[in-house]
């Protein structure tokens, strides 16, 4: 049993400066060699108090020197993980002792800490969709360049539309030297002609793949089963605006800009063109134009921001734009709105 004059529940009475005398002397033992777990565990629990009661510049010490300890105390790491970042950084980019669970919760904390994390030696496939999912420019630059982290294909769905017009974020992935075969075909179904370039030069395979499949080339035909597929619906008066909405929210923008050109009155091409100009708005007048109810309406909203079509908006925003269209247009005037886009390129 380890001996010490302070229980670890009372180590917090202690004065900082003794604290972190007491922390560093523990910081030390720990890393000095391996210990067995009961040893470590009671280590842990004083260690863990004594930091907590210690001066930041101690703890900064200490969090220098238990990153680079493969058998460091756990619960200390995970206090000096979830600390400031002054205090964390060496533990983000470099503890192994840290679990996916926890590394999960630390991509919430801020973008210092995902930027940290995207150093790690290794990043899993769940890590680097997390940290994609936040879409930060020197984040995704970090991750793109670390060899160590798994791209899988949602991290390719999340950030295409950024990397296609961002030349610092192709060239971050054209210093990786090859990319994953199934990150790569999602970029490139995703970003299309924007990236061949890229793709040919880091994963000539992907596009061998995608040719040998047709994949690259059946974007006519996949446009053109989606026109008959929501003429036939139309022409019966089976399509809806749900038919819309499952469709967007499934990734088929073949079926579902038919289905919204039907339904709108618009050509299919006019409604791709004033979505590209002002995504919002046209996106929630669009869904009023077809009668979505207004639940349906921002999950409408939000699948188009998931797949790169829309501008991303926090959620209260979200909601508050559609309520707000809502309330100044009906279902005609919203049709007529976007029929003066197609024709003016403006909405009044």
């Amino acid at each position: 049993m380890l001996r010490s004059t302070s229980d670890p529940v009372t180590a917090s009475a202690l004065p900082p400066d003794r604290a972190g005398r007491k922390a560093l002397a523990l910081t030390d033992l720990c890393t000095l060699r391996p210990m067995p777990e009961p040893v470590l565990d009671e280590i842990d629990a004083h260690l863990t108090g004594f930091l907590q009661a210690a001066e930041a510049r101690v703890r900064i010490q200490a969090a220098l020197k238990l990153s680079q300890c493969d058998w460091a105390p756990l619960e200390a790491v995970r206090v000096l993980a979830f600390d400031a970042y002054e205090v964390s950084a060496p533990v983000l980019s470099h503890s192994q002792r840290l679990k996916e669970q926890d590394l999960l919760a630390l991509a919430a904390l801020g973008t210092d800490q995902r930027l940290a994390l995207a150093k790690r030696r290794s990043v899993s496939n769940t890590l680097a969709e997390r940290l994609s999912g936040y879409r930060e420019r020197d984040c995704l630059a970090q991750l793109f360049v670390n060899l160590g982290a798994q791209l899988s294909a949602l991290c390719a769905e999340q950030t295409a539309d950024i990397i296609k017009a961002d030349a610092m974020l192709q060239n971050a992935l054209s210093q990786r030297g090859s990319l994953e075969l199934e990150f790569a075909q999602a970029l490139y179904e995703a970003a299309g002609e924007a990236v061949s370039a890229l793709l040919e030069e880091v994963c000539p395979e992907a596009l061998a793949h995608l040719d040998a499949t047709g994949a690259a080339h059946d974007e006519d035909s996949l446009d053109d089963l989606g026109a008959s597929l929501s003429d036939e619906l139309h022409e019966i008066d089976a399509l809806n605006a749900e038919d819309v909405l499952r469709a967007t929210q499934n990734g088929r923008a073949d079926i579902s800009d038919h289905a919204v050109a039907r339904l709108t009155g618009l050509e299919p091409a006019d409604w791709r063109q004033a979505l590209r100009r002002s995504p919002v708005r046209v996106s929630i007048l669009a869904a009023r134009a077809m009668a979505m109810n207004i639940d349906h309406a921002h999950l409408f909203f939000e699948a188009l921001c998931d797949q790169g079509r829309a501008h991303n908006l926090p959620a209260d925003a979200a909601k508050k734009a559609v309520g707000e269209l809502y309330q100044q247009y009906s279902r005609d005037t919203a049709r007529q709105a976007l029929h003066r886009m197609s024709a003016d390129g403006s909405i009044h």
